[in-house]
């Protein structure tokens, strides 16, 4: 009876544990699959996150915790070669291999650890728990943007202004805490006599 007991307990909780997220998987017009994911019951990424190219090749490969990045994640070409890029330790907040010749950069300035996606992932995320549902819902349909500069030492953002006449100073304020608390990017790849140090980001709410 106990063993029975055992396993009606165990069964009951890997099914609500299935039923708590939510498997997520899209494609690209060609028909090649595009992301494949879990959410949990936040909402949230949660566990491994794959992403391909158009030609079926894996560019993207980590796992989530709760929405942020957690452990070793392995960024490949986005060409049919399919060849590794870049690996970064989201843990140690390190840069673990990189090939300079390959990786993404429109300009020579410091790189958003992660790039694109995992910024405006980090964003999305800090408006949901910075923003009271309230604020989120005067805003919905918006884009504000943060003007910021990087330290070429630290590689922390510092001087970050928001220049929106409609927000509040409160709002602006949270905006500014959000931009001041992102993670250090990492340096340039590239030399150059005009080094980028002044970005920009956009906060849309959604």
């Amino acid at each position: 009876m106990k063993h029975f007991l055992f396993f009606f307990f165990f069964a009951c909780a890997t099914v609500l544990s299935a039923q708590d997220s939510v498997h997520v998987t899209n494609a690209y017009k060609n028909g090649e699959k595009n992301e494949d994911y879990f959410r949990n019951k936040d909402g949230n990424k949660h566990g491994k996150y794959i992403r391909y190219t158009r030609y079926g090749k894996v560019y993207i490969d980590g796992q989530y915790r709760n929405g942020t990045p957690v452990g070793t994640w392995q960024y490949y070409s986005a060409d049919t070669s399919g060849v590794l890029v870049q690996t970064l330790d989201y843990d140690t907040h390190k840069e673990l291999f990189c090939d300079s010749m390959r990786a993404q950069g429109l300009i020579c300035g410091p790189r958003y650890f992660g790039g694109n996606m995992q910024q405006q992932e980090y964003i999305q995320l800090r408006i949901k728990t910075d923003f009271t549902e309230a604020e989120r819902a005067r805003l919905k349909g918006t884009t504000v943007l943060a003007v910021f500069a990087i330290d070429p030492a630290t590689f922390k953002t510092y001087g970050v202004s928001v220049d929106d006449p409609a927000l509040s100073e409160d709002l602006r304020q949270k905006i500014v805490r959000i931009v001041t608390e992102m993670p250090a990017w990492l340096p340039p790849t590239c030399k150059s006599q005009s080094m980028v140090w002044r970005m920009s980001a956009p906060f849309v709410f959604q």
